[in-house]
């Protein structure tokens, strides 16, 4: 019941973001969706793919792992396999940059402003999303308040869920995204709270350079 609850909230959060992002973004941009993966375990994996609103052509998707099957399912958009790190892009290829709960998946906050500034390298804007570290429910793991202390957490982890670990979740308040995006190449940008019940459940990162 209670994961059903929290696909269904969380459900109706992506979509607002996606939204707000076609709010923001005209018809005619070149856009690089990052992070799409290829296991669409539900119909909300790479909905910003899989609803995509314009012309194939103005579409990049960018991944860390083999998109075989995605090309096959999308075959007249374009999808880059990388690394990490160093996006395989020249600088403002793009109009916009869309992640949708990508950075907290990235590493610590050393690999978090790497991660900004080649969003920002290769766009001239660019939105992204993330959890918020403070929201009651962890949303990976749907433990309750335990993420509020990392060390407990990551403990927790190590214990119960031996895939998440502060290699790959590090989850943000909002004072670290806000110590993030100042220290990063962003020459300015706006952290938008997304509230369930007047509550800030994942933010929205607005920046340009």
């Amino acid at each position: 019941m209670i994961k059903k609850l929290k696909t269904y909230v969380m459900g109706i959060s992506r979509r607002n973001k996606i939204d707000y992002f076609y709010s923001l973004c005209g018809n005619g941009s070149k856009i690089l969706d990052v992070g799409v993966t290829s296991n669409e375990h539900n119909s909300e994996v790479n909905l910003f793919l899989n609803e995509f609103k314009y012309a194939d052509i103005l579409y990049t998707g960018l991944a860390i792992e083999s998109m075989s099957d995605i090309r096959k399912k999308h075959p007249n958009k374009r999808f880059v396999e990388y690394e990490g790190r160093k996006m395989p892009f020249n600088d403002n290829e793009f109009d916009w940059v869309f992640a949708n709960a990508v950075i907290e998946h990235v590493g610590g906050a050393k690999e978090q402003i790497i991660f900004i500034n080649e969003m920002l390298r290769v766009s001239k804007n660019v939105f992204f999303t993330t959890p918020n570290k403070y929201f009651p429910v962890e949303a990976h793991t749907n433990t309750l308040f335990r993420h509020w202390n990392s060390q407990n957490f990551y403990k927790w982890c190590k214990d119960n869920s031996t895939y998440w670990s502060e290699k790959n979740l590090v989850l943000l308040s909002q004072k670290d995204l806000n110590g993030l995006m100042i220290k990063s190449h962003a020459a300015k940008f706006k952290i938008i709270k997304n509230k369930i019940l007047y509550y800030p459940m994942t933010f929205t990162v607005v920046c340009s350079k």
